[in-house]
Formats: C-alpha cells, structure tokens, sequence
C-alpha cells in the first residue's frame, strides 16, 4: 500500500463527507477520486483500509461493551467505585 491507511480513510471522509448513506454508484465515485488524488491506491488498498479500520473500532466496542457490563453489575449492586458506600478508587 502506497499511501498508510490514516491518509486513505482521511480521503475517503472527504470524499463521501456529505453522504449519509452513499449508494453504490456514490461509493465507486469516492474509489476513484482516492485514486486519483492519491496515486498508487488502487480500490483493493481503500478496501483493506475500511476493513482494518472497521476492525478496529469493532475491538473498541467490545471494550466499551465490557466495561459497560461491569459498572451495571457493580450499579445494581450499589457497589460503583468512589461513591458513598461503594468500591475505593484505586489509582
């Protein structure tokens, strides 16, 4: 890949900045203006980057997810970190 990844979903913001929900014909329009701004970026590199990247926050989701889990259980328990009557904060 010619360009890093930042720099190909960078352009592909740009490119589909004032489309919510962009049609096939939208997408391919976006795939081609990358690849000509940035030369060397064939539509397989765009792909991979979305791909990656959409991995990415996937894996943060799933985080968040977790994390959100454990403060519900440690809420209905009444047991939230730094509050009255609940778990020391622990720095």
């Amino acid at each position: 890949m010619a360009f890093c990844r930042d720099a190909i979903l960078k352009a592909w913001d740009e490119a589909l900045s004032e489309v919510d929900n962009p049609s096939d014909a939208e997408i391919r329009a976006a795939s081609a203006v990358i690849c000509a701004k940035c030369p060397g970026v064939n539509p397989d590199d765009i792909r991979d980057a979305l791909r990656a990247s959409l991995e990415e926050l996937k894996g943060e989701l799933s985080s968040a997810d977790r994390t959100l889990r454990v403060f519900k259980a440690l809420a209905s328990e009444g047991k939230l970190p730094g509050l009255p009557g609940g778990l020391p904060l622990q720095l």
